[in-house]
């Protein structure tokens, strides 16, 4: 328990900045923590200590064993363990006893890599050709960001709950893996590299769009390739990434990634690879390898040199073409990739149904409705259509959107300022009639008012995207009757979600802190009875009586209020109530 008070002694210590790395690396859930306590325990379980010494880059596993087996630390490399808190803080920088039974797992483990780089060599039959390495890796960036951006103009059309913790709902994930023709694993993939890189984000229990997705919208394939790639060398870390770059310094050739992160890694065995398998799958999804095998930019993205891998990987992308092909069927097919300010302004009014170097896109009333909401005119997508075209546009073309166009806003739905309820109104009462009678909708609980309006008790975004599900063509608007842009409400929910929640968490503990009423002169003090009363354990209390003689109490304490300890004396059968003031020390069984 001693242990305990030292590891929260040395988290109080710590930048906000530190801790929300300690706990996003060590993967522990801040929102069911109360204190710094709660913090300690969760990272001195065995089951922590063991998956984060397994996922130790080289440098790292080499100290943790040189400070286990008694030696003086390196400075330069020490202070990493610290802020994993594996080891205390500086000058004494001490494995924990929980690091070191942690160890024990390991002390079979005696890799060649912990002694020097390994240098692993290939046949090679066995090797493939970079270039063609370097090919396959532009495909897989490409699909990446097509997938991405499709994410993004899903969640803006699709109310998707969280299920679970930073889960998606499994008819969800289908649906969106069905529409990239890709397996579930790789949409949840995506979903994953997106809220990594910060596009989407989890707030009111649904999946929302963050500022970075529309900052993502308007950047060109390569720098939404270096948004990623930064983003997969973050979670590598700075250490990792120099050992990969001293391995690589010796390789020659065409280089497995699986491989080297074996190497960088030396205490991941066979059971504990996630972090291994999660930066080898994340490096495939971005293009910097393909198949196990590095790409030649990724030594570049290595080495921060996001310019120069930038150049390489859009060299292997496939050139953009200013052309869309307009049919009667209302679809629109591009041959080949649309330029990004193009594309987006296309996906603003049309859905895709097909993605790829060459997709099909489909206009309907819902879609161009979407993309009337997000401000453009009719006149305007016409323009671009037949610019893109270079011809006239199909009579089934025109006509929909002369149609979308007096249609517009024809149902339309708002939420009161002094009222919980959202409200559905129209000048067409046929179809107030058949919505209200439509049985997929009964979940909403429609009332029909004596205006013929309807109200339900749902949050207008809720009912939006529920209408639009089943086809019915609403529009969000204000209590002015302005129609309200999709992108304003997505802006709207960011000022509510653009916080971490991580550091809001640690921000609520350090609040809890300063509740407690510790102070620098008692801090230890304090916190030993605070770590007494969370674990219900005695103690034995040494208190300074009214003639100033120390006297000692066995005791089990309850709680604190008012400067004042409550707690059991087991042997006397009584309860004591003590001035905090009086206590000099404690002493925990």
């Amino acid at each position: 328990m001693s242990e305990l008070i030292k590891v929260a002694a040395a988290l109080r210590s710590m930048s906000d900045e530190k801790l929300l790395s300690l706990i996003t690396q060590r993967m522990v859930n801040s929102a069911q923590l109360l204190d710094f306590f709660d913090l300690a325990e969760a990272l001195t379980k065995p089951a922590s200590i063991s998956s984060t010494i397994a996922g130790l880059p080289l440098s790292q596993a080499r100290e943790l064993r040189s400070l286990a087996a008694g030696n003086s630390a390196n400075t330069k490399v020490a202070p990493d363990l610290a802020d994993q808190m594996l080891i205390s803080p500086a000058p004494e920088f001490a494995p924990y006893e929980s690091t070191l039974n942690g160890m024990l797992e390991f002390s079979k483990l005696n890799p060649p890599s912990l002694n020097t780089v390994s240098i692993v060599t290939l046949d090679s039959e066995d090797a493939p050709v970079q270039d063609q390495v370097d090919r396959d890796s532009g495909v897989e960036i490409f699909e990446t960001l097509q997938a991405i951006t499709e994410l993004i103009f899903d969640l803006e059309h699709r109310y998707v709950r969280e299920v679970g913790r930073k889960n998606v709902g499994l008819p969800d994930l289908k649906r969106f893996a069905n529409h990239l023709h890709k397996s579930t694993d790789y949409a949840k993939q995506i979903y994953e590299l997106a809220l990594l890189a910060g596009l989407i984000t989890l707030s009111e229990g649904r999946w929302q769009l963050s500022i970075g997705a529309e900052l993502w919208l308007g950047w060109a394939p390569d720098k939404r390739f270096v948004h990623l790639a930064k983003t997969w060398r973050e979670i590598l870390g700075d250490a990792s990434s120099l050992e990969l770059q001293l391995s690589l310094k010796k390789q020659s050739g065409v280089v497995s990634l699986d491989n080297q992160l074996k190497l960088v890694y030396p205490f991941a065995d066979g059971s504990v690879t996630s972090k291994i398998s999660k930066l080898a799958n994340l490096a495939s999804l971005i293009g910097l390898a393909s198949a196990g095998w590095m790409s030649s930019w990724a030594k570049q993205v290595l080495d921060c040199n996001y310019e120069a891998a930038s150049k390489l990987a859009a060299a292997k992308l496939p050139t953009p073409q200013r052309k869309l092909i307009c049919q009667a069927d209302l679809s629109l097919i591009a041959p080949g990739p649309l330029p990004t300010d193009v594309e987006i302004i296309v996906r603003r009014f049309a859905d895709t149904e097909q993605i790829g170097m060459a997709s099909t896109y489909r206009l309907s009333a819902l879609s161009i409705s979407h993309g009337l909401e997000t401000g453009l005119t009719v006149s305007e997508i016409r323009e671009l259509l037949s610019e893109l075209s270079d011809k006239d546009l199909p009579q089934p073309i025109e006509y929909l959107l002369n149609e979308s166009e007096a249609r517009f806003a024809r149902l339309t739905i708002w939420g009161g300022e002094n009222d919980e309820r959202t409200y559905l109104k129209s000048t067409d009462k046929v179809l107030l009639a058949e919505i209200i009678n439509e049985s997929k909708l009964k979940p909403f609980a429609l009332q029909q008012l004596e205006d013929g309006s309807l109200a339900c008790r749902f949050e207008s975004d809720v009912l939006y995207f529920g209408l639009r599900e089943l086809g019915f063509v609403a529009v969000r608007v204000d209590t002015s009757g302005k129609v309200i842009s999709p992108l304003a409400v997505s802006e709207r929910k960011q000022q509510v979600s653009v916080g971490n929640p991580v550091l809001a968490d640690i921000t609520r503990l350090r609040e809890q802190e300063e509740k407690l009423g510790s102070s620098p002169d008692d801090d230890d003090l304090q916190r030993q009875i605070q770590l007494a009363i969370k674990n219900k354990a005695r103690a034995t209390f040494t208190v300074t009586s009214n003639s100033g003689a120390e006297v000692e109490f066995l005791l089990e304490p309850i709680g604190i209020a008012n400067g004042r300890l409550r707690a059991k004396d087991r042997k006397a059968d009584i309860e004591r109530t003590l001035p905090i003031t009086s206590i000099i020390k404690v002493t925990l069984d």
